[in-house]
C-alpha cells in the first residue's frame, strides 16, 4: 500500500536576496565578492525608534532627569501595568506627549547569507547570489516579513519564557522560532519587545486572529491547534549555517539560507513499511509525527515520538515525511 509523501520541504540551488541599509551610508563589498553568514556588507546610522508612553502611565522617579536609561530598565507604570525598556535610550517629551527615544549609533548591516555579490546599489544595498531551502508554512498571519532566525529550545514553556526574558531585550530585526506551540503571552512579549515576527509549530486560531489585526508575523509549521513541529524539519532550521530567513509577498513560504543541500523524498508516494516516518491524521494525534512499527492488509501501527504511544489507523490517515 502506497501513502502520499508530505512536500513542505524543497531545496533551491540559486536565489537572490537584497540587503539594504536602514538609510544612506557606505557599502564595503563589490560585486563579485564571495561572502559568508557573517561578512559585514556596510553601515550607517541606525533608524530613530520610540516607545510612545501612555499619558496615563507614570513615569519611574529614578528616570526623571535621566538620559542614560538601559534596555530593561522599568519606564513606567500604572497599577499592575508596566512598561520596561525593549533597548538603551532617553525620555523626550513634547507638550503632553512622551516618548522613549533609542540612541542613534552605527547600524553594521551583515550579509546573513553565504553566497556572491551580484550586484551593489552605493550608499544603499547590494544583492547576493545565493541558495537555500524553501519551507512551506501551514498558515501565515501576514505575507511577507524578513530577519535574524533565533531558535528557542522546542517543547518547554518555561525554557521559553526564560529565554525570552534572558537573551532577547531587544527583538529588532528577529524572528523567533518558540517552540511547538504558540501562546498569545508569548505573542505579546514578542510584539512588546519590538520582533519582527515568531514562528512556531501550531497555535489556536484567535492567537492568530490577533496577529493579523495587530499586523503582526506568525508563521505556522503544522496547523492549528497543539500539532508539534516535525522532529527533521525542527532539526535542518536549527542547524542551518545561516540564520537569515525570508518570506515574500508572493508566498507562504519561508527561505532560508544554506550550502548544505540534503536528501529528501523527491517522489509523491511512499510506500508503507516498519520504519516509515509518518504524519498521523487520527484523532487525538492529528498532525504529530510517528514511526510505523508494524503493517497489516488494512491496518498500520505507528508509535508516536512524542509519548511512545501506539496507535492503530487506516493507511488513509497517514503521509509520509519526507
Amino acid at each position: 500500500m502506497i501513502i502520499p509523501v508530505y512536500k513542505n520541504i524543497s531545496f533551491q540551488d540559486e536565489f537572490y536576496i537584497e540587503r539594504s541599509l536602514p538609510n544612506k551610508g557606505k557599502i564595503l563589498v563589490n560585486e563579485g565578492d564571495s561572502v559568508s553568514s557573517y561578512t559585514k556588507i556596510g553601515y550607517s546610522k541606525n533608524i530613530n525608534r520610540e516607545l510612545i508612553i501612555p499619558s496615563n502611565f507614570k513615569i519611574n522617579n529614578k528616570l526623571i532627569g535621566n538620559n542614560s536609561i538601559k534596555s530593561g530598565d522599568l519606564v513606567a507604570y500604572l497599577g499592575n501595568s508596566y512598561i520596561f525598556a525593549p533597548f538603551d535610550g532617553y525620555i523626550e517629551t513634547s507638550g503632553k506627549s512622551r516618548a522613549l527615544v533609542k540612541y542613534q549609533e552605527d547600524y553594521w548591516n551583515l550579509s546573513g547569507v553565504t553566497g556572491k555579490i551580484h550586484k551593489v546599489v552605493p550608499s544603499r544595498s547590494c544583492l547576493i547570489k545565493t541558495s537555500g531551502y524553501l519551507i512551506k508554512f501551514f498558515e501565515v498571519s501576514k505575507p511577507e516579513v524578513e530577519g535574524e532566525l533565533v531558535i528557542l529550545p522546542n517543547p518547554s514553556e518555561l525554557i521559553e519564557n526564560d529565554f525570552m526574558d534572558r537573551y532577547i531585550k531587544d527583538g529588532l530585526g528577529k524572528i523567533v522560532y518558540t517552540g511547538d506551540y504558540l501562546r498569545k503571552s508569548m505573542l505579546q512579549k514578542a510584539m512588546d519587545i519590538g520582533c519582527e515576527g515568531v514562528i512556531a509549530g501550531s497555535c489556536d486560531r484567535e492567537t492568530l486572529l490577533w496577529a493579523k489585526e495587530n499586523n503582526f508575523f506568525v508563521g505556522l509549521l503544522s496547523g492549528f491547534g497543539r500539532i508539534p513541529t516535525v522532529n527533521k524539519l525542527f532539526n535542518l532550521i536549527k542547524n542551518f549555517d545561516s540564520k537569515y530567513m525570508l518570506v515574500r509577498e508572493d508566498s507562504s513560504t519561508m527561505f532560508v539560507s544554506s550550502t548544505e543541500k540534503k536528501n529528501f523524498l523527491q517522489r509523491p508516494f511512499e510506500t508503507v513499511k516498519e520504519g516509515l516516518s509518518v504524519i498521523c491524521l487520527t484523532y487525538p494525534y492529528f498532525g504529530w509525527e510517528g514511526v510505523v512499527s508494524s503493517v497489516a492488509s488494512d491496518k498500520v501501527s505507528v508509535k508516536i515520538l512524542k509519548n511512545n504511544e501506539v496507535v492503530k489507523t487506516s493507511y488513509s490517515n497517514l503521509i509520509a515525511l519526507p
